[in-house]
């Protein structure tokens, strides 16, 4: 069994410190793990080969993990360590996948399974996982807390925050920040999912088609808030918004690209 495991070469590509985390993982497992475009150096990891070229990774490959998300926008891969001119795109992650090797990514765009799929890539889109969805949205309520806490002159019971969005992130940030003491208003789309947070103790806001020529729905978010998270993947705020916001109000994208 060790002697199968050695042959299984693994590659890691791109994305940031979760990538890292994955490598050595799979590392651990006794796996051969290459990697390229990760966002830190490698040469203290022992049993990890990092490759210049990306290609010489995924040359040969029993298994491709990707970042999550795969993309920010559907064409080429999501690799904060090259954003130049030499960015690697999806199509020729496929082209040098091999046939029978498996694809693993978060939030795979669909073109991308599609062009596995005529290839025979076997692909798994992990960020499918319920139970990752719930640990992963958990991670990212308290990351954007701590980045709130950093940001603030004043403690969080003595400043108000607003959420849009009903979704896993914001039920644990409104929760969170409940706990704390802050005074929190999350705005959602539907009434019936607003309940939940007015149990919490958290005011409430409608989400409403908006209408140039009457009030927004928004409009009460403008003024009298530390900190706006956006959990909602669409373009809430609009130039209208920010140009009748309050200065020092601080917004913390969670979603939207």
């Amino acid at each position: 069994m060790s002697y199968m495991k050695k042959q299984s070469k693994i590659a890691v590509i791109g994305g940031d410190m979760r990538q890292l985390a994955v490598a050595k993982g799979l590392r651990d497992a006794d796996l051969e793990v290459y990697t390229s475009g990760l966002c830190v150096s490698l040469e203290k990891e022992e049993n990890i080969k990092n490759c210049d070229c990306w290609e010489d990774a995924i040359t040969g490959a029993r298994a491709v993990v990707l970042p999550l998300p795969v993309s920010m926008d559907d064409v080429t891969l999501n690799c904060p360590a090259r954003m130049g001119a030499d960015r690697i795109t999806l199509d020729k992650i496929t082209e040098l996948t091999d046939r029978g090797a498996v694809l693993l990514g978060g939030r795979i765009p669909k073109r991308m399974l599609e062009a596995a799929g005529r290839k025979g890539i076997e692909v798994c889109d992990y960020f499918l996982s319920e139970p990752l969805q719930i640990k992963n949205a958990y991670l990212t309520a308290e990351a954007a807390v701590s980045i709130a806490m950093n940001s603030l002159t004043k403690r969080l019971g003595e400043a108000r925050f607003a959420v849009t969005g009903s979704g896993r992130i914001s039920r644990f940030l409104a929760h969170i920040l409940r706990r704390l003491g802050a005074d929190v208003t999350v705005a959602a789309r539907k009434a019936e999912s607003l309940a939940y947070f007015a149990i919490d103790g958290c005011d409430t806001l409608l989400i409403t088609e908006s209408d140039g020529g009457r009030e927004r729905w928004y409009t009460p978010l403008q003024k009298g808030y530390d900190i706006i998270f956006n959990t909602v993947p669409a373009w809430l705020f609009d130039r209208q918004f920010l140009e009748g916001a309050d200065k020092n109000m601080l917004i913390i994208e969670l979603a939207s690209s």
